[in-house]
């Protein structure tokens, strides 16, 4: 039995010099002094006589009645997932609440909720009777946390219950078997009334950073990023970075290299708001490859934060990588589908890619162009050239007649009886026998002959040119298809000379770009350069 109690007194000394980071030695002392206060507290009552009255004593919170140790419904909770309750019992002077990481003068009583037990009165169980001092709001003490953020919601003069649900906030899970004495996960019950508080100045010393423990640490960086919320709830954006940037150089790397446990743990946390927030004032700056390089920094801590994903996100999109952008605000959908914000900015990102892709369309329909068709015909020129060859056109056939004409008339004119014309003989006949005489009538019949023989030349010439007509549109019509054929290669080798010529083109806008952006970044570097020398020496 007594090996059993060693082995388990000495794995609550390693218990706690792991939590503390004291040395065995140290722990067992420690837990030797807790052990011998738990048989003092345990004596005390069997020396009392069983019909004696317990003493009153002159004042103070813990003259009153044991408080309630369940939270009443009427509570208020100091912390969003309701581990520290509030039942405000006395109100204070009304004004303004300590400032963060204040100095708050406090005197309570703490019970363990469990039981009832008393574990620690700050009027009797000192050897002083100063307050208590505890630091408005702070976040990275090992132990009562509860009781700082309680401090840093109540007013000058205030008396409440404090309510501890979750024992992160009191104890923990390691407990403390020193003084005062609370087990593990245990769940505590304070009345507690605020005296006073003593600020903190903002002008202490950003560069005396060695000495500084490591909750006046994160506590410095945590008030710098609070003053820069504030600046940047003004609208002053730059001059809010400018305290972020002041927060994060208590961030080091030497600082966050020499911690470990719970310890890295709180500086990454305080760490990974600072980065949230200057990504935020870096959007409205427009500085969006920085905010990229800032969310960047928190998703390597935590790849499912919603509001890095969903700053770079819309940095990327601003930059014009709408694909890029599309992935971190899917992903941060997925996480929380719900965010109204998100699916506004995932919408306006796919409109962006869907004219994006209209674009492209369109600029690669104008350096492809189609090689226009050929209209599609019944017969081919080179048979159809011999059939209008001959068909004689109505012109032709005009010309032909009147040559005809014209040969009728002049054959009759010289003397052809096939007309019906008078000849001498027979006008000779005709005096004879007393008909009318023809003789008279040759004037106008060498007019008519002369007539015939004009209309007979230009029915000749009218043959003469459709012939050579003929001729012609016949040569055409046999050249015709191999003329075709090469029309179609010299469109397409066109064509292709002219895309070559546009895509050249292209390259060379490029390859420009690209030499100018080299030079200016060059220029950038060195700065204005300094002005040369003319020539001859002078400057």
């Amino acid at each position: 039995m007594a090996q059993t109690e060693q082995a388990a007194s000495d794995e609550r000394c390693n218990d706690f010099a792991a939590s503390n980071q004291v040395s065995p030695a140290e722990a067992e002392e420690v837990v030797l002094d807790g052990r011998r206060i738990l048989e003092q507290t345990t004596a005390e009552p069997q020396t009392e006589p069983s019909g004696a009255a317990p003493q009153a004593e002159s004042s103070g919170p813990s003259d009153a009645s044991p408080v309630p140790l369940v939270p009443p419904e009427d509570c208020v909770a100091v912390t969003q997932d309701r581990g520290v309750l509030k039942k405000i019992l006395e109100h204070g002077e009304p004004g303004d609440k300590p400032s963060l990481h204040a100095r708050c003068l406090i005197h309570y009583v703490g019970y363990l909720a469990s039981s009832g037990e008393v574990f620690m009165d700050t009027r009797k169980d000192r050897e002083t009777e100063d307050p208590a001092v505890v630091v408005a709001g702070r976040t990275a003490a090992a132990q009562e946390t509860g009781l700082c953020l309680a401090a840093a919601s109540m007013t000058r003069g205030e008396r409440a219950l404090v309510y501890v649900q979750d024992p992160v906030y009191g104890y923990g899970s390691v407990g403390s078997f020193s003084f005062p004495c609370v087990p593990p996960h245990s769940q505590l019950v304070y009345d507690m009334t605020l005296l006073d508080w003593e600020g903190i100045e903002e002008t202490d010393n950003d560069g005396d950073r060695a000495s500084l423990l490591f909750e006046e640490r994160l506590e410095r960086a945590e008030r710098r990023r609070e003053a820069g919320n504030g600046l940047y709830r003004e609208g002053r954006f730059k001059e809010a970075l400018a305290k972020y940037a002041l927060a994060l150089s208590y961030m080091d790397e030497d600082f966050m290299y020499q911690l470990e446990g719970r310890y890295l743990d709180a500086a990454e946390a305080v760490k990974l708001r600072i980065h949230l927030n200057m990504a935020a004032s870096q959007l409205k700056t427009g500085d969006y490859n920085t905010a990229i390089y800032n969310c960047g920094q928190v998703l390597s801590l935590d790849p499912r934060n919603v509001k890095a994903l969903f700053r770079r996100g819309t940095a990327r999109h601003r930059l014009g990588r709408s694909e890029e952008a599309l992935q971190d605000l899917e992903a941060a959908c997925r996480i929380d589908p719900a965010d109204p914000a998100l699916k506004a900015e995932l919408r306006a990102i796919r409109a962006t890619l869907q004219q994006e892709r209209l674009a492209q369309r369109e600029l690669y329909k104008s350096f492809i162009k189609p090689t226009p068709a050929a209209p599609a015909t019944t017969t081919t020129p080179a048979a159809a050239a011999p059939a209008a060859a001959q068909q004689p056109t109505a012109a032709e056939a005009g010309s032909s007649a009147a040559a005809l004409d014209g040969n009728a008339a002049a054959a009759a004119a010289a003397g052809g009886t096939s007309t019906g014309a008078a000849t001498p003989a027979d006008a000779a006949d005709a005096t004879q026998s007393g008909a009318p005489s023809t003789v008279a009538k040759r004037p106008a019949a060498a007019a008519a002959a002369a007539a015939a023989a004009a209309a007979g030349q230009r029915g000749a010439k009218g043959n003469q040119q459709a012939a050579r007509k003929r001729e012609g549109s016949s040569g055409a019509g046999a050249g015709g298809a191999g003329g075709g054929r090469g029309s179609k290669v010299v469109s397409a080798i066109t064509g292709s000379v002219a895309v070559a010529g546009r895509r050249v083109v292209a390259l060379l806008a490029v390859w420009w770009s690209v030499l100018l952006a080299a030079v200016m970044m060059r220029r950038g570097r060195r700065g204005v350069p300094v002005q040369r020398r003319a020539r001859g020496g002078r400057s």
